[in-house]
């Protein structure tokens, strides 16, 4: 679906990547974690064209469609409903309607058989982009991320940036894209939230690339995790399979490091080994 071949990037005369390779496979679950400033975050941005690589390549199929959370998504403001922000996602499917209603709205002054047809394709249209059920899914995907039936047709400049974000999340979930570019989720979610959302990804049938430092919730959501490391002794892709909780599939996508960006060597053990297992998760208090 998507390959990651020899990659080069740098900030200034810091070196982040050095020929560093990945392949992305359809329904990949893929939890992307590493030390603070090593690129994570990065990479992603990569992916989607923000950011332009200084070497390699990326080669991504035509069908290829991405949808990327960010946590830049959190300044995003409008008067509109959440309701209407997350049926941004049908973007296809509405503009369809608005045809439908001109038609509608036509009927009343020039009604013939060629205007019927020209409806009728419409229609059909509208049905197969999934019209007649899009505002459903948008409550039902809304509600899920812990919005009240009532909240929906609240303004989103009413709420809170950690509860604007949900709203962004939502949209994207109901674009449904083929790879999934979530950059720290869990940090506006509540329990039940997280709860939510790990159900729904089991089920997703697209690939997912998990960035997040929340070791319980990578557990319940991928199936193979990359090491983004400050390797300077190696710069190539080291696939290898080690017993991490539920024996995941395990990916070292190392990198090397300029003098400028090499970290102590006291940091520079594996973020694996420095996981170790954590007390029971308190539930998260609603952002206000």
């Amino acid at each position: 679906m998507i390959s990651i071949n020899d990659l080069d990037f740098h900030f200034g005369s810091r070196t982040l990547y050095d020929k560093a390779s990945l392949h992305i496979k359809p329904k990949d679950k893929i939890g992307l974690i590493g030390l603070n400033g090593t690129g994570k975050s990065t990479l992603l941005r990569i992916l989607v064209g923000e950011y332009k690589p200084d070497g390699g390549s990326i080669q991504m199929g035509k069908e290829v469609s991405l949808g990327f959370l960010n946590q830049d998504l959190l300044s995003y403001d409008t008067h509109e409903s959440i309701l209407n922000v997350a049926m941004q996602a049908f973007e296809e499917a509405l503009n369809v309607q608005k045809k439908i209603d001109q038609i509608l709205v036509e009927f009343e002054n020039n009604y013939h058989d060629d205007l019927v047809q020209k409806l009728a394709d419409l229609q059909e249209r509208f049905e197969a982009l999934g019209g007649y059920t899009m505002q459903a899914e948008a409550e039902e995907i809304l509600e899920g991320l812990g919005f009240t039936t009532e909240e929906l047709q609240r303004p989103l400049k009413t709420f809170s940036g950690g509860w604007r974000m949900r709203v962004m999340l939502a949209k994207i979930l109901l674009q449904k894209p083929s790879l999934l570019l979530l950059d720290e989720p869990t940090n506006h979610l509540d329990l039940p939230s997280i709860k939510w959302i790990e159900n729904y990804l089991a089920d997703y049938e697209g690939a997912v690339i998990i960035v997040s430092h929340d070791r319980e919730f990578l557990d319940r959501t991928t199936n193979t995790t990359v090491e983004v490391t400050g390797v300077n002794w190696c710069n190539t892709l080291v696939t290898t399979r080690i017993t991490w909780r539920k024996r995941k599939s395990v990916t070292l996508f190392r990198k090397a490091l300029s003098k400028t960006s090499r970290p102590k060597s006291g940091r520079r053990r594996s973020l694996l080994s420095a996981l170790k297992p954590k007390p029971p998760r308190p539930s998260r208090r609603k952002a206000a």
